[in-house]
C-alpha cells in the first residue's frame, strides 16, 4: 500500500514537472550534440589531473605550512577549484536538456542561498572565511561586503560549474565505454568463459549466459523526476557512509581544522557520483543477460550491491558516534557539526541529480544502446581485442 502511494506520488510530481517543462524553451528534439567531445574530454582529462596535482604542490610549497591538514584541505580545494574551471568550456559542449541552462544555474543559485543561510543559522559561516584565509595568502583583506559577494559567488561557482565538469567527464568516460563492457560479455555468451564484467556485476556462478540483452527504460514523461529522485537519494546516501567516517571520526575531529573538513565535504561532491551515475547508466539502459534461468538477471542489481547498504552507513554512523562519546567528545556539537557538513551534500546532490536528468541522461542512453546494437550488428569482436 505504501509503495503504490508513493508511486502514485511521484507520479503526480513527474506530470507536474513536465508541465513546467511544456511552457519553457527548448523542447526535447531540440537536443545537440557536439562532435568528437567525448574524445577530447578523455584525451585531456590525463593532462588535467597532472595540472591538478602540479598546481596542488606548487601551491603546497608557496604556503609554507607543512601539515597534513593543510595538505588535505589545499588538494581538495585545488581539484574541486579546477573542476569548476573544466565546467566552463564543458558548459559550452553540453547537451541541451529539457531545461535551459539559467533554470538550471536558477537551481544552483537556490542550493548555494541554502548553504550560506544555514552556515549563518548555525553560526558557522566556513564558506565567507574561507575565502578571506585564502585571498589573506596573498597579502589582499576584504571588508566584509566584499568578503560576502566574493564568497557567495565562488561558492556559486563551485556548486552549478564544478557539477557541469564531474558530470561532462563521468559520461564522456560512459559513452565511450560502458558498452564495449556489454559487448565483452556478449563475445563470452554461451561458451561458459566468465570474465572481469561478469564478476564485477556479480553475476551468479549458476547462471550460463546466452546473451547480453539492452532495453532501456524509457517512459512517456519529458523530465524524469524519479530518476533525479533516486540519483540525488543514492548519492546523499553514499555521502552520508562517508561522511560518517569522516565528521563523526573522534581523531579527524581533533586532527583537521574547519576548513579542511570543508574542503573534503566539497571533495565528497566529485567522489560520490563517479561512484553512482555508472550504474544509474546500467539501470537507465536496461542492461540485463539472459539465461536457461527462468529470469533475466539485471547488471543494475549485482553494482547496486556491490556499491553499499543502507544498513552500512547507519552502523558505521553509530560506531563512530558511540566511540566519539566514549573519547570525551561533546555530542551535541558532534551532531551540530554534523548536520553543518551535510548541507554542502544536500546541495551538490541535489545539483548533481538536476543536471544529469535535464542534461545527460538521454544522450548517454540513446549512445550507449546504439554503441552496443552497432557492434552486436558487426559481430562481437573477441573480448581480448576490446581489452585493448
Amino acid at each position: 500500500m505504501r509503495k503504490r502511494w508513493l508511486s502514485e506520488k511521484m507520479e503526480d510530481i513527474n506530470d507536474k514537472v513536465d508541465q513546467a517543462a511544456e511552457r519553457l524553451p527548448p523542447k526535447r528534439d531540440s537536443i545537440r550534440s557536439v562532435p568528437d567531445r567525448d574524445q577530447r574530454i578523455i584525451r585531456i582529462f590525463p593532462y588535467f589531473v597532472g595540472m591538478c596535482l602540479a598546481i596542488w604542490l606548487i601551491g603546497f610549497l608557496y604556503v609554507g605550512e607543512f601539515t597534513f591538514s593543510k595538505m588535505i584541505e589545499l588538494l581538495c580545494l585545488v581539484f574541486v577549484s579546477c573542476f569548476a574551471i573544466l565546467g566552463v568550456p564543458c558548459l559550452i559542449m553540453m547537451d541541451r536538456g529539457v531545461f535551459n541552462n539559467w533554470v538550471m544555474f536558477g537551481i544552483a543559485v537556490v542550493m548555494t542561498g541554502f548553504m550560506w543561510v544555514s552556515g549563518i543559522f548555525l553560526g558557522k559561516v566556513y564558506y565567507a572565511e574561507a575565502i578571506y584565509e585564502m585571498v589573506s595568502v596573498f597579502g589582499v583583506h576584504l571588508n566584509d561586503i566584499l568578503q560576502f559577494v566574493i564568497g557567495f559567488g565562488a561558492t556559486l561557482a563551485l556548486v552549478y560549474f564544478t557539477s557541469i565538469g564531474v558530470l561532462s567527464v563521468i559520461c564522456a568516460y560512459m559513452r565511450q565505454y560502458i558498452a564495449r563492457v556489454f559487448l565483452s560479455m556478449q563475445s563470452r555468451a554461451g561458451t561458459g568463459e566468465r570474465g572481469k564484467a561478469e564478476g564485477f556485476f556479480m553475476v551468479p556462478d549458476i547462471i550460463d549466459v546466452k546473451e547480453v540483452v539492452l532495453e532501456p527504460e524509457m517512459d512517456q514523461h519529458v523530465f524524469h523526476f524519479s530518476s533525479a529522485f533516486s540519483l540525488w537519494a543514492y548519492l546523499f546516501i553514499l555521502g552520508l557512509l562517508v561522511s560518517s567516517y569522516l565528521f563523526v571520526n573522534p581523531l579527524l575531529i581533533s586532527e583537521l581544522g574547519s576548513y579542511t573538513m570543508l574542503a573534503v565535504t566539497l571533495m565528497l561532491s566529485m567522489f560520490t557520483p563517479a561512484l553512482v551515475i555508472p550504474w544509474m547508466v546500467v539501470r537507465t539502459v536496461g542492461a540485463k543477460v539472459r539465461s536457461d534461468a527462468p529470469r533475466d538477471y539485471y547488471l543494475w542489481i549485482g553494482a547496486r550491491r556491490r556499491l553499499f547498504t543502507t544498513f552500512m552507513a547507519l552502523g558505521v554512523f553509530m560506531m563512530m558516534f558511540v566511540l566519539s562519546v566514549y573519547l570525551g567528545t561533546n555530542a551535541f556539537e558532534i551532531v551540530m557539526n554534523y548536520v553543518s557538513f551535510l548541507v554542502p551534500l544536500f546541495a551538490t546532490t541535489t545539483m548533481y541529480a538536476g543536471l544529469y536528468v535535464n542534461n545527460f541522461e538521454t544522450p548517454v542512453c540513446e549512445q550507449v544502446c546504439e554503441k552496443f546494437e552497432e557492434g552486436k550488428g558487426r559481430g562481437v569482436p573477441r573480448s581480448d581485442d576490446l581489452d585493448r
